[in-house]
């Protein structure tokens, strides 16, 4: 079955004021200190504009973060309502307790970017007693079912990402050998964890790539350190993967201050992949710093959501299943599906190359060109 847009024809939100990352984020702690007062006129499970859309986002400190609030904010505004986000700043017992106090505000739907996937359960429960919307975009949640969840294939963006490695090994070397850091992010995210095991398992078929497996915690200066010590202990590194850009930003200047930044092509080129695609990673590829990014997108996650939990589910529908096409979105179609944890839109990865890197669709040319946001 195909699923065509909810609300085809209707367009990005215009004649916003644009706004710049460092004032996104400064004008998102001020919602988050007024959102009680704004929610109050609110109401559980509103079938029509008027309400507040409410977001438990995780951090505003990534750029990827940012511009998904602003997607969120974008269509909830589009289609009448306002809009209270909170930051809980990557702390998990933080942002359980901005969703219950969202929730007190009887908002017209609620969306989480978990930090921790687990637990969900008593903030799912309040929010089913009460009636309104429960969405979940980025990061899916492994406990509890939730009205609605678009999330990223987290495990084949690994394995695209490895195979990137192994495409470059081999045009260094004529065969896949070598050494490869693999700086992955916090366990406790099912994102990043599927990342790495996806990442894990391609570079596992081949006995002549030793893969050096050093934690970040999804911390740009924690990678930065992890790398330059990486490098002095194998100053013959091959290659480097993140399973996100803030994550590339600490390897890229660690290689740099080691003066090992080469450019594609020239050797002693170190192969970079990175999971994402920001603007800076469309940089970097045209730059040649990096050879990869494989993208998600952030912009759709927060469209869609929102679409979903005031098209059907606040109206008491189903959420259709099956194949769902907007040709808006690079990637064009996904698939929704049933789950235990709630009906699901996987979006599919794909490598950002040669091809399509200045492509408009692309959600970190959209974000730059369109809403005029600066990273």
């Amino acid at each position: 079955m195909k699923v065509q847009h909810p609300v085809s024809g209707q367009g990005f939100a215009r004649g916003r004021r644009i706004v710049g990352a460092v004032s996104l984020l400064l004008g998102a702690s001020l919602v988050a200190l007024t959102g009680c007062a704004s929610g109050s006129d609110g109401g559980g499970g509103s079938q029509s504009s008027g309400g507040t859309g409410v977001f438990a986002n995780k951090g505003m400190d990534y750029f990827f973060f940012a511009m998904q609030s602003e997607a969120i904010q974008r269509k909830s505004e589009e289609l009448g309502y306002k809009f209270s986000t909170t930051d809980a700043k990557h702390d998990s017992s933080q942002q359980f307790n901005d969703a219950k106090s969202l929730l007190v505000q009887k908002p017209a739907f609620l969306i989480v970017d978990p930090v921790d996937s687990a637990a969900w359960g008593p903030v799912i429960e309040q929010a089913n007693r009460d009636k309104i919307p429960f969405g979940i975009v980025d990061t899916p949640i492994t406990t509890g079912r939730a009205d609605f969840q678009v999330a990223f294939d987290n495990r084949l963006a690994g394995e695209m990402a490895a195979e990137e490695i192994v495409k470059g090994l081999k045009a260094k070397y004529g065969e896949p050998k070598g050494k490869v850091l693999n700086g992955y992010g916090a366990l406790s995210s099912s994102a990043w964890k599927a990342r790495k095991e996806g990442f894990d398992e391609v570079l596992a078929q081949y006995p002549d790539v030793q893969v050096i497996e050093r934690p970040t915690e999804g911390a740009e200066t924690t990678a930065r350190q992890v790398t330059d010590a990486t490098l002095s202990e194998h100053p013959d590194l091959d290659a480097a993967h993140a399973p996100s850009d803030s994550i590339t930003r600490g390897i890229i200047t660690a290689i740099k201050s080691k003066g090992k930044l080469k450019p594609r092509g020239e050797d002693g080129h170190i192969i970079i992949t990175t999971i994402d695609g920001e603007p800076q990673a469309l940089n970097w590829y045209r730059e040649g710093i990096i050879d990869a990014s494989v993208s998600q997108d952030p912009v759709a996650y927060g469209q869609i959501a929102v679409e979903m939990l005031t098209e059907y589910v606040a109206k008491g529908k189903d959420i259709p299943l099956g194949e769902y096409v907007d040709e808006k979105y690079y990637w064009e179609t996904a698939v929704i599906e049933d789950t235990a944890n709630g009906p699901t839109m996987t979006i599919p990865p794909y490598v950002i190359a040669e091809d399509n890197v200045e492509d408009s669709r692309q959600w970190a040319n959209l974000v730059t060109t369109e809403w005029g946001q600066k990273q």
